[in-house]
Parts: structure tokens; C-alpha cells; sequence
């Protein structure tokens, strides 16, 4: 766009780069009475489809030029506000993550490939003279989550990438470094969970609740982790429900929350429900031969209403059967 003297619309007006309104509407006016007497007798003298098909092309060249001429900056903020409008995240979607510049001393990109493929030495070395670039802790925490990870060194390099980035945690690479330590050693894995709950906000949310309904070590750790209101504060409304309906006391202490789930509930919250209405073939009765009922039978067709509300809005569990009907 060109660029614009400040002033009044009279100034605009007068501008060689974007005449305003009134000059150009005599210009095109001007144009166009010129213009008539040749064009007038070269559609004369023309075929009738040419003739048609002339007035129709010169229609089109004048609307369009009039459109640009007569177009003001007010137009053109609104036509670029809409134009940002359209790359906007739609409604309800989770936030784009943040674009953070890279500082002004950042290490030259052959520098950094070139680190790279000399190791971690030499990449903790470029760390030390460019201690402000992300992109160096990053490539640190690559290498050494390489097989055999180191997992201390990874999250000590994840950690001061956070640091400086913290629109990080959103980024798959960071995420499955810091599952991957939750799973390691003890040290390690107190350190990742750590990490999760001060770090990466509903990111780290995220995974402290997959580490809590999983089968590590940690488990019962990352739960108490999860259960914090500080960390239940930043979690998505999604893990938020899936969170109160886990560790419900009872069929009726979730009956309440059902709404939720169906509008904020994603398929963790499809996990906790599932089984609730699902009974089970033996184990109950004389001798255990009989049948189980469903936990939760007395509310299920609550449940099964909120679990295809949910599944109608983010679809079926992968592999998920269908549930069972008259329990």
C-alpha cells in the first residue's frame, strides 16, 4: 500500500499514489465522454455479438477502475480488518500458539546446523554464546531425547526453552520429551511432572492427566498434581469434566455433571463414562456365575445421552463399539 501523508481528505484527495473520491470520480467521468465518440464507432461498425461482447469488456474495465480509484482508507482498513478476520482461529477452537521473534543476536542458521551435526558438545557450546535463541535449547532437547534418552538433560534443555518460549508447550516435540521422562527414572519423572504443572499451562494439564489414568509409577502423583486448583484452573473446560467425573464419589454425584460433559466433553470424558453403563457377563450372583449389571445402571440412559452428545461433536473413540442396548 502506498504510504499516505497525514491530513485532512482534501490532502488524500490531492495524492498522485491514491486520488481521493471526487477527483477520481471526474477522472473516470472524463474518461469516459473522451472515449465515447471512438468507441461508439467502432461498435458500429462491429458485428452484433462483437458489439455486445466490446460493451460488456469496457462495462467491466470502468467498474473496476472506478472501484480502485474511489476505494479510500477507510475501505481499505475494513477490507484488511475482514481479511484478518478470516485467518483468525474460528470460535471455540483452541488458541493459535504465539509467534515469538527471535532475538536480534540469534545464532546464524549455519551456525546452528552446523552445531547440530557436531553433537551436543558443541551444541551446548553455541548454547553458551547464544544463551537467549530458543532454537539452540530446542535442537539440545532433540538430541538428547535420542534413543538412549537422557532424560535429565532433555528437560533441563525443554525447561529454558519454556523459558524463553513459552508458547513451546503447545509443540508436539516438547510434549512427547516431557511423556517420555514422566516414564523414566524416578528423578526424571518427578522433574517432568514438575515441569507439566509449572510450565505449560493447559498443555501440562494435558499430560498430568494422561500420566494419572495410565500405568506408571507416577500415576498416583500426577493425580494429586492434577487435582491442584491452580492447575485445574488453567486446564481446557474438556480435561476440566473429564477430571470431575474420574474421581465422582458416586453414580449420582455425576448425574449433576452430565450437561457439562455434553457440552464441554471430549473423549476423555467418553473413557469415564463408557463403562458405566456397561454390565458385566459374569461375576456376580451365586458362585460369581451371574450376570454383573452396569454400575451406573439407575442413570444410564443419561449417560448414553451425554456420550452421543459428545461423540456427535468430536465422533467416535477409535475402535469404540457401540453401546450396548436395554442396560
Amino acid at each position: 500500500m502506498p504510504a499516505q501523508a497525514s491530513g485532512t481528505g482534501a490532502s488524500r484527495a490531492s495524492s498522485p499514489d491514491r486520488p481521493g473520491p471526487l477527483s477520481a470520480t471526474g477522472s473516470v467521468v472524463a474518461t469516459s465522454v473522451t472515449a465515447a465518440g471512438p468507441r461508439a464507432a467502432v461498435l458500429t461498425r462491429a458485428p452484433g455479438a462483437a458489439r455486445w461482447m466490446l460493451a460488456g469488456a469496457a462495462a467491466a474495465v470502468a467498474i473496476v477502475l472506478g472501484a480502485a480509484l474511489l476505494r479510500d482508507d477507510a475501505s481499505l482498513d475494513r477490507i484488511e480488518a475482514a481479511a484478518g478476520a478470516e485467518r483468525a482461529a474460528p470460535e471455540g477452537s483452541a488458541p493459535r500458539r504465539p509467534v515469538v521473534p527471535r532475538p536480534s543476536n540469534a545464532v546464524p542458521a549455519d551456525e546452528l546446523a552446523a552445531a547440530n551435526a557436531g553433537g551436543v558438545l558443541a551444541l551446548e557450546a553455541l548454547a553458551a554464546r547464544y544463551p537467549k535463541d530458543p532454537a539452540i535449547f530446542r535442537a539440545l532437547m532433540q538430541r538428547h531425547a535420542l534413543p538412549p534418552p537422557y532424560h535429565a538433560a532433555a528437560l533441563a534443555a525443554a525447561k529454558r526453552l519454556l523459558e524463553l518460549d513459552p508458547g513451546a508447550a503447545a509443540d508436539d516435540d516438547v510434549k512427547r520429551v516431557v511423556a517420555s521422562a514422566a516414564g523414566g527414572p524416578p528423578e526424571a519423572a518427578s522433574a517432568a511432572l514438575d515441569l507439566m504443572a509449572d510450565a505449560m499451562g493447559s498443555h501440562g494439564a494435558d499430560l498430568l492427566h494422561e500420566v494419572a489414568v495410565g500405568s506408571s509409577a507416577m500415576k498416583e502423583r500426577a493425580a494429586r498434581r492434577l487435582a491442584e486448583a491452580a492447575i485445574l484452573e488453567r486446564a481446557t473446560p474438556a480435561l476440566r469434566i473429564a477430571h470431575e467425573l474420574r474421581v465422582a464419589a458416586s453414580c449420582k454425584a455425576r448425574q449433576p455433571l452430565l450437561a457439562r460433559a455434553k457440552a464441554d466433553g471430549d473423549r476423555r470424558a467418553i473413557d469415564v463414562l463408557a463403562p458405566l453403563v456397561s454390565g458385566k457377563s459374569k461375576g456376580c450372583g451365586f458362585l460369581g456365575m451371574s450376570r454383573c449389571p452396569a454400575p451406573c445402571a439407575s442413570i444410564a440412559s443419561e449417560i448414553k445421552a451425554a456420550i452421543q452428545a459428545i461423540e456427535e461433536r468430536v465422533g467416535p473413540s477409535p475402535g469404540a463399539a457401540p453401546a450396548p442396548e436395554g442396560r
